[in-house]
């Protein structure tokens, strides 16, 4: 038989399932909003990443919960909602002060996972907002490089439009244009061959 859930198990659950009855239950009992489960992900981060609704991220951010506090990986709730492509909780984060540029355990910013997501308006946003669109993952991946291997046309365009090097190589030499494997116009048509 399972164990039943901890106030604080009920608290993340609850902001995983976007459960905000639940969720004010759990605080006025006392649990902390800054609770965390094993991987280190927090009730703001998992109603970003997995209920991902503004009005619950909004309420939790209201009670006390840090914007910008990473999981285990180093990923924060700005990298999630980047990831799932939900500019208003982007947005949302932004303006309370998540940083654009803030690299998990991998190198990786927000915007490169909005990239290899193919989430454009959202790399368009964190572009406008200062976010680097070149900066480097631990191999050496771009943002575009990214978004060319995984065939994220839009994305890819997108950084193009916004500077990115397209002359960028990873660490195994490798552009956007070697890493597009026929399937981006945008990575393909990016460089010409040899460069």
């Amino acid at each position: 038989m399972p164990e039943p859930f901890t106030r604080e198990q009920r608290l993340l659950h609850a902001a995983r399932t976007n459960d905000r009855a639940t969720l004010e239950r759990a605080l006025a009992l006392g649990v902390s909003v800054e609770a965390k489960d094993d991987l280190g992900r927090s009730a703001l981060l998992l109603a970003a990443r997995d209920a991902r609704s503004l009005d619950l991220v909004r309420f939790l951010h209201e009670q006390g919960a840090a914007i910008d506090e990473p999981d285990v990986g180093g990923r924060t709730a700005l990298s999630w909602a980047a990831t799932r492509g939900d500019l208003a909780i982007v947005e949302y984060l932004v303006a309370e002060g998540a940083e654009v540029d803030r690299r998990d355990a991998h190198a990786r910013t927000p915007l490169f996972y909005a990239a290899i997501a193919n989430h454009a308006q959202v790399v368009s946003f964190l572009a406008a907002r200062g976010a680097e669109v070149d900066a480097t993952g631990r191999f050496d991946e771009t943002p575009l490089i990214g978004a060319c291997a995984k065939q994220a046309d839009a994305a890819a365009r997108r950084l193009l439009e916004l500077g990115a090097d397209p002359s960028r190589v990873d660490a195994r030499g490798r552009s956007g244009r070697d890493r597009a494997r026929g399937g981006s116009p945008a990575c393909l048509e990016a460089a010409p061959p040899g460069s």
